[in-house]
């Protein structure tokens, strides 16, 4: 009785949101899988995600991961924005992240995040690796804090340990390991050119 209960409300649940966006099925390493596309609007955000299931045998839907692919949050003077795509390739699915600000929006981040899965055979995701590189604020914006650091290189103790503490804060908020200096320009890089691609196929 469980497991048909759930198996309804997995199913219902599917209904409502192509209802409200789109869904999709993939197949990766073998397994099946459920996207679906959410536009939402609330307050002063407004933007799209996109969630993954996997399309487990008694037919429940199994979350896998969520994604933001757009969110503007804030007012044209002053807005933070978060862009994301994602690409398959066999077995593997990687998601790109990009925040970033218009206008007066100083207090909010700039930054990257790679995140990359392999997909298993009992549907199950390994993660494979998470990097980010973020700038909490607008530089300067801040003078306290140990992002300072990432421009000026620690000398004291204090300072060692500022910044120190600043990494372990954006890699505990951003869930990712921080990389520095030429690793983050091509970390940079690599999800400006997946969201390229990504802007590219659309216009198609």
């Amino acid at each position: 009785m469980r497991k048909s209960a759930k198996t309804i409300a997995s199913l219902l649940a599917t209904v409502i949101l192509s209802a409200n966006g789109t869904v999709t099925h993939r197949t990766i390493g073998g397994n099946d899988y459920t996207f679906t596309k959410e536009h939402y609007e609330v307050y002063d955000s407004k933007g799209t995600v996109v969630r993954c299931y996997y399309e487990a045998r008694n037919r429940d839907l199994l979350h896998r991961f969520t994604l933001t692919l757009e969110d503007r949050t804030g007012t044209c003077g002053a807005r933070s924005i978060e862009e994301g795509a994602y690409e398959i390739k066999g077995d593997i699915v990687t998601l790109y992240t990009l925040w970033h600000r218009e206008g007066r929006s100083y207090d909010t981040p700039y930054g990257v995040r790679i995140m990359r899965y392999r997909a298993e055979r009992n549907g199950t995701f390994t993660l494979l690796l998470s990097r980010i590189y973020v700038e909490e604020t607008a530089k300067g914006f801040d003078l306290d804090s140990g992002m300072r650091f990432l421009w000026k290189r620690p000398q004291s103790e204090s300072e060692k340990k500022a910044f120190a503490a600043y990494i372990d804060r954006m890699q505990m908020r951003f869930k990712g390991t921080f990389v520095l200096g030429e690793e983050a320009k091509a970390l940079i890089a690599e999800v400006e050119a997946a969201l390229e691609r990504k802007a590219r196929k659309r216009w198609r």
